[in-house]
């Protein structure tokens, strides 16, 4: 938790409620930024063990197994909740090793369509090998629930896609969109695979006859490539960087256009955010996406890799302020109707309950 990912907000609002609803809550992660998060305010305990790290390296995941043993041990939750492939896999090791429920939520495959080949083998063999040790998998979309039936990794009945959700906002940002100069892009994303900020940069280079301003919001690896290549563009009046934000509604409510351009995908927050101000949305037609997104109603969905369409589509809603409302409010409308968090939640800790008692039962 030392970047800003949608997987990572789902996290840090479960951990929220779980908390206020009276559960002990306990957040083991790798490296971790608390300035990032609200946890410390909600005296959540978050315990970082640097060694566990994304990417795989045998002797630091060995590490991090026996680190994670031993304060389970201690801790002695009644479940344990994986997030993200690489602790996902030592989290569900450990819960078969002291007997402890395990549920895993798959936020977006490793091997899903887009990632790398030899990634793909590798995760997909990973995923095989753990799945026994797994009381339960939520997906967090269809697509991936399919996905994993598909390549055989578990059978249906250890499955339940619950789609993520977020809060209302208690006070709805007044809208200021009315005020802006030019028309206002916004995009939300780490400045890491998958994420494709350039692409939306260079179809933008060729829109420059016509008003825009570009907001990017988040941080990570390939920002100053991508800043770079904005400044020899001559591009840095027009396209704006500004780092991770704890709080995005602000900005999003002062903005026409929300933009996210990933190669692979599970089910965005950052959409659901986007859909929650009434945004339309252009997004590669990727993982859940169009879960969330129907083309030509709330915004544009994008097969990987069409720059012609994306410029046009961009164009499109430049030029065409009463396309932006309309989509927006369709936006809006699903958002309230599929995607707020209390239905997430409620479903999400029924699993939690069922994993516990089914373990009670076995007498485990």
């Amino acid at each position: 938790m030392d970047k800003v990912g949608g997987a990572q907000k789902h996290v840090e609002a479960l951990a929220i409620k779980l908390k206020q609803d009276g559960h002990g809550v306990t957040i083991v992660t790798g490296t971790y930024d608390a300035t990032l998060w609200r946890l410390q305010d909600e005296q959540i305990h978050v315990i970082s063990i640097p060694v566990m790290q994304r990417a795989i390296h045998l002797t630091k995941d060995i590490q991090a197994l026996w680190q994670l043993r031993a304060i389970f041990k201690k801790i002695q939750p009644d479940v344990i909740a994986a997030h993200s492939s690489k602790a996902g896999a030592i989290g569900r090791i450990i819960g078969r090793l002291l007997r402890i429920p395990t549920i895993f939520t798959a936020h977006s495959w490793s091997f899903t369509e887009g990632v790398p080949q030899k990634k793909q083998r590798i995760y997909r063999q990973l995923e095989k090998t753990v799945q026994p040790l797994t009381t339960k998998i939520i997906t967090v979309s269809d697509y991936d629930r399919k996905l994993a039936l598909t390549r055989g990794i578990a059978p249906a009945h250890k499955m339940m896609t619950i789609h993520n959700g977020i809060e209302q906002l208690e006070t709805p940002e007044i809208a200021a969109r009315g005020t802006n100069e030019h028309p206002l892009i916004v995009m939300v994303a780490r400045f890491e695979a998958p994420k494709r900020q350039d692409l939306l940069v260079q179809a933008l280079l060729e829109l420059t006859d016509i008003p825009w301003h570009l907001q990017l919001i988040g941080d990570g690896s390939l920002r100053p490539q991508v800043e770079n290549y904005v400044k020899d563009k001559g591009l840095s009046e027009r396209i704006s960087f500004l780092g991770n934000q704890l709080d995005v509604s602000p900005l999003l409510a002062q903005s026409q256009i929300f933009v996210l351009l990933s190669d692979w995908e599970g089910l965005p927050i950052s959409i659901i955010e986007a859909m929650r101000a009434g945004l339309p949305i252009i997004a590669t037609n990727v993982g859940g996406v169009n879960e969330l997104v129907t083309d030509d109603d709330n915004g544009f969905l994008i097969p990987r890799d069409d720059h012609s369409l994306l410029k046009n589509r961009l164009q499109q809603l430049l030029t065409n302020p009463a396309l932006c409302e309309k989509m927006g409010d369709a936006s809006e409308r699903r958002f309230l109707r599929n995607f707020t968090f209390s239905p997430m939640y409620q479903k999400t800790v029924s699993i939690y309950e069922q994993a516990v008692l089914k373990f009670a039962k076995k007498g485990d």
